[in-house]
């Protein structure tokens, strides 16, 4: 009896010492997949069963499904403004794409979406011309928009005027500074006016607003839908779709025989003065 006690007994410690081996090995590799994460800016993902979930700054494993259900209803909001499930630590919108497990296709759905808020609430959000990650319009100490904004993903601090995105300008610690940009009304009207929507229209899709490409004076799209604008500050002739001159647009004529712009329609313009 004493020799089969010493045998159980000795069999009980091998098994305690295994086990105490698995569970160290588990959890440095559980340490290593952290240092990896952590040493190329990413979160810690671990897999329990068949269910996928990611550590974020705040400590919080959340599960991919979770993400997504916070993603799809802060696009039903029309919102951009992610965060954590758990605690409602704010994310940008690279940091959910980190952690959701979908098909390119799927991603691309949301990125449309996306992109289409950024469009239709350029007061509300913009892109940091920097590193073009997508910013949310600080307030004030009074709750107001406030009219310059910082980004604290870029390496170095840099501020800009929310409506142009020019560069901020304190000329003292104490002031409030000002817009380095003497277009800056321009410029900010080009970058958050509407766009021509008139199904029948040869500009659709265009800004309602265009800069004449010589003076940079202001000029809105008319009524008439006319794709060739005469500039009324400098007589200046050019396609509102290409921006090009008149003369060098290429064109055609439609099944109305109306003339139409081939080229490709110039993004919302931007410039510094």
């Amino acid at each position: 009896m004493e020799k089969l006690s010493s045998i159980l007994g000795l069999t009980k410690a091998i098994l305690r010492d295994k086990a105490k081996s698995f569970k160290m090995g588990q959890q440095k590799v559980l340490i290593d997949e952290e240092s990896r994460g952590r040493g190329k800016g990413q979160c810690k993902t671990t897999q329990r069963g068949s269910t996928m979930q990611s550590q974020r700054s705040c400590g919080h494993n959340v599960k991919s499904t979770e993400v997504i259900w916070m993603v799809n209803l802060c696009l039903k909001q029309k919102s951009l403004n992610f965060s954590c499930p758990v605690c409602g630590e704010p994310w940008d919108w690279e940091q959910v794409k980190d952690q959701i497990q979908l098909s390119q296709a799927q991603t691309t759905i949301l990125e449309a979406q996306v992109q289409r808020i950024l469009k239709e609430f350029p007061d509300r959000y913009k892109k940091c011309p920097i590193c073009f990650c997508i910013l949310t319009r600080p307030l004030d100490s009074t709750g107001q928009p406030c009219l310059f904004s910082s980004c604290a993903h870029c390496p170095h601090t840099h501020h800009f005027c929310w409506a142009c995105l020019a560069p901020w300008l304190f000329s003292d610690e104490a002031g409030a500074g000002q817009c380095s940009n003497s277009s800056c009304y321009v410029v900010g009207t080009l970058l958050a006016c509407d766009t021509v929507t008139e199904p029948s229209s040869a500009l659709l899709g265009c800004p309602c607003f265009r800069a004449c490409p010589q003076c940079l004076t202001l000029l809105p799209h008319t009524s008439n839908a006319a794709k060739h604008t005469v500039c009324l500050e400098c007589g200046h002739a050019f396609c509102y779709v290409c921006l090009q001159d008149t003369a060098a647009c290429p064109q055609e004529e439609n099944e109305h025989y109306l003339p139409f712009c081939k080229g490709q329609k110039a993004e919302r313009q931007w410039f510094v003065t």
